[in-house]
């Protein structure tokens, strides 16, 4: 029998599917209960911080595009814990963080556009999950480990862009 994979996006339209996902993800740990919710928000939006801080240094001396597109991963990926941990939860899985966003900041309180949490999710999901959206993971990953591959400026300077507007928005939320 060939399981067919799990689509993310009915999330966006089914809210049964979604609570159902939320309770899985609780139910396996994959998705926890916090109680130091505002010191981990900050401590994680401040780490996000740092990260884009960094990126803009390497920016600036107009080197290392590899490592500006790691920085953005995980400047998006800190970001994205700032805002489950703000609701009380954090997460130990892409899947269960990107089902956090929808449930807290799509659905229930409309702080993010499904473009934004797309964006989370280029910098999540490895090519095999979500082939279409995970370019800044494959980018980080290929960045990170890969010896051969020459680093388009262009590439990283959009990525950047998308970054700083995530995080100015996760900003904003967490005011």
């Amino acid at each position: 029998m060939i399981k067919e994979k799990f689509d993310w996006k009915i999330w966006f339209e089914d809210r049964k599917t979604l609570e159902n996902s939320f309770q899985f993800y609780l139910k396996k740990f994959l998705i926890l209960e916090e109680k130091e919710t505002e010191f981990l928000s900050k401590s994680h939006l401040k780490k996000a911080e740092n990260n884009l801080m960094f990126v803009n240094f390497l920016k600036e001396n107009k080197k290392f595009y590899d490592w500006i597109i790691t920085g953005c991963y995980y400047t998006i990926y800190h970001s994205a814990l700032a805002l489950i941990t703000k609701k009380g939860y954090s997460s130990k899985n892409h899947l269960a963080t990107l089902c956090s966003l929808v449930k807290f900041y799509f659905i229930e309180e409309r702080g993010l556009t499904k473009e934004d949490i797309e964006l989370v999710l280029k910098s999540f999901l490895e090519k095999q999950e979500i082939s279409y959206f995970a370019y800044a993971k494959n980018r980080r990953e290929t960045a990170s480990y890969g010896i051969g591959e020459e680093f388009n400026k262009t590439e990283a300077e959009d990525l950047l862009i998308k970054t700083i507007e995530f995080l100015n928005k996760t900003r904003e939320i967490l005011e």
